[in-house]
């Protein structure tokens, strides 16, 4: 007889709605009419099946994402830390609590990098990237909480107008060009770093004796092993939509020039 903890671990994911609701589909198909039409169903429900999967966004991830380092790796020191945004949702935060999301080590990261000595300052660089409400910049909160777990006011530096990764690069420069910053080191998500990088190569932080290090953060790879990584789960189909959207913003931003 099965053991119950391993019933007990593999019935539930069954019965959760993603993979339930996919099944169901599949199985209907067999009952519609049109062969045509029960392929399609079939085709299209294995594809939502596949990139909904721990194992495809494993795969996806791995192939992706810039691959993280040890702090052994990184300089002594650096001027300053680049922190990008897209980590914390302003308009449903206030101003004792910050709604962070997935990508919060963006942040938490470069705070322990100043606290252990390794940066001098933090660069914070994230306006509003929505379309329908300019008015709630990113940045200011990110910086207030940076500065209640000890970064004293003179090490956190602001920019709260870009709405998107190229303006987070052109706007941040001229503050750190004032500030007397040659040695940079960029903090963003794994899947983010690749294009992030890109764009801040070419848009002037390796310039005349300048330096960039990367310090890829919120790696999105998954350590579910078969057969648990075949059964659909709706945080793997939202990895392999972020890593698919990066790459598609890459060749985007690759197209108008900014890479």
């Amino acid at each position: 007889m099965p053991d119950f903890f391993v019933i007990s671990k593999v019935i539930p994911l069954l019965l959760y709605p993603l993979p339930l609701i996919l099944l169901l589909i599949f199985i209907l198909s067999w009952w519609l009419n049109k062969k045509s039409l029960r392929w399609i169903i079939r085709i299209l429900t294995l594809a939502l099946w596949l990139f909904s999967t721990p194992w495809t966004a494993q795969q996806l991830s791995q192939w992706w994402e810039t691959p993280r380092t040890s702090r052994a790796s990184l300089p002594p020191f650096s001027d300053v830390a680049v922190v990008l945004g897209g980590l914390s949702d302003p308009s449903g935060s206030t101003t004792e609590h910050l709604e962070f999301n997935r990508a919060a080590e963006r942040l938490t990261e470069a705070v322990a990098l100043y606290r252990e000595g390794r940066v001098g300052a933090l660069l914070i660089t994230s306006g509003s990237g929505d379309l329908l409400n300019q008015e709630d910049k990113e940045a200011p909160g990110l910086a207030a909480w940076a500065r209640a777990m000890g970064v004293p006011d003179e090490a956190v530096f602001v920019e709260s107008e870009s709405r998107n990764t190229r303006e987070n690069a052109t706007h941040s420069l001229p503050i750190a060009e004032k500030q007397g910053f040659q040695s940079f080191l960029l903090v963003t998500s794994a899947s983010h770093m690749p294009r992030s990088a890109a764009i801040f190569k070419k848009g002037g932080y390796t310039e005349n004796g300048k330096t960039l290090t990367l310090w890829p953060v919120d790696t999105q790879q998954s350590p579910v092993r078969f057969p648990f990584n075949a059964v659909p789960d709706p945080g793997s189909l939202t990895t392999s939509q972020s890593v698919l959207r990066e790459a598609v913003g890459y060749a985007v931003y690759w197209v108008q020039g900014y890479l």
